[in-house]
């Protein structure tokens, strides 16, 4: 076709999403698969699976999620494995009619040299140029809100949290947080293994169950979810755990905003109050919101707000910004 395809990808520790100039866009979790041995292999019929499908057959396979943070995890097999993972998300949009591909790609706000020369290296061959930036601030510039807010994106690895006032943001406007989706469910099967003894749980069925029931505010809400305790089935309520767990994220999102806005210039703290911004799949925890607002009424007034679609709204902001940088703001990486 003698076109560039433009792309927008949010490398996510749960599941990551890319949208593309020519119309097409996915979500996969951030999960490959392999073989444990030749009978697998057979069994599968496959060197390596990806998404939902890896977790099927998860007992089969050895499985990497090797996006921890939001960052390539600095080892061989994770590194080989987030290579095959990004290949897969990048081919799942077919890219194979342009002639270059140019993708803007999202990071946590805080990443070191390394993470960046590990995120170069696993894109090396499937885009031929790339700009780096951060979830709060392709968020940001995906709802237009880049003259004056502060963006929260709760992720699954990290959560990240940023001010933006008109321009990229500098290293000062930006904080990571390790308190986040993934933080949440470990202290949730804690709370669980702590009230039901001899409870047999992994995360992922932490994970799904708070994903069902999550919620900050109110009374105790009935959650009624089967488990195995020693091998037997029990049927209990985990509602109170689940708003324990969530509620124990709030102090370290509300910690983090106001020492954001404290180190804004004074004359746009006002702005920045009055505009923070929740999104990634944290923002999805009913009453998350109204719960920061009322912790943040110290400091003033102040407006919290949840975007609509959390899960795509970094990718699409990516793909936005992608299609209306110039060349000279691109990295070519073949």
């Amino acid at each position: 076709m003698g076109e560039r395809l433009y792309l927008g990808i949010d490398l996510g520790t749960f599941q990551s999403t890319i949208t593309a100039s020519n119309g097409e866009s996915n979500t996969i979790e951030t999960v490959v698969g392999k073989p444990k041995d030749p009978i697998a292999r057979n069994f599968l019929k496959r060197d390596t699976l990806f998404g939902a499908d890896a977790l099927k057959n998860k007992l089969a396979c050895n499985i990497y999620r090797p996006l921890s943070s939001g960052v390539a995890q600095d080892d061989e097999n994770n590194l080989a494995a987030a290579k095959s993972f990004v290949t897969h998300l990048v081919d799942s949009i077919s890219p194979e009619d342009f002639d270059e591909v140019f993708g803007v790609i999202c990071s946590p706000s805080t990443i070191s040299f390394v993470d960046k020369s590990n995120l170069v290296s696993i894109l090396r061959g499937q885009v031929n140029a790339i700009m780096v930036v951060s979830e709060p601030f392709a968020v940001a510039f995906g709802l237009d809100e880049v003259g004056g807010s502060i963006v929260v994106d709760i992720g699954a690895g990290t959560t990240d949290i940023a001010r933006i006032y008109g321009a990229f943001p500098t290293e000062d406007d930006q904080a990571t947080l390790d308190e986040a989706g993934d933080w949440v469910d470990g202290i949730l099967q804690n709370l669980i293994e702590k009230k039901f003894t001899g409870a047999q749980l992994t995360k992922d069925m932490v994970r799904k169950w708070k994903e069902e029931g999550s919620y900050v505010s109110g009374d105790p809400r009935e959650q009624i979810v089967e488990l195995s305790v020693e091998g037997k089935k029990q049927v209990v309520d985990i509602g109170d755990l689940v708003q324990i767990a969530c509620g124990e994220l709030v102090p370290y999102l509300v910690s983090a905003i106001k020492k954001n806005v404290a180190g804004a210039d004074p004359e746009y703290q006002p702005i920045l109050r009055n505009n923070i911004i929740l999104s990634g799949g944290g923002s999805l925890i009913d009453g998350i919101a109204d719960r920061v607002a009322d912790e943040l009424a110290d400091i003033g007034d102040v407006r919290v707000w949840c975007v609509d679609d959390p899960i795509v709204r970094v990718a699409d902001g990516a793909y936005k910004l992608a299609m209306q940088m110039p060349d000279d703001q691109y990295t070519a990486i073949n």
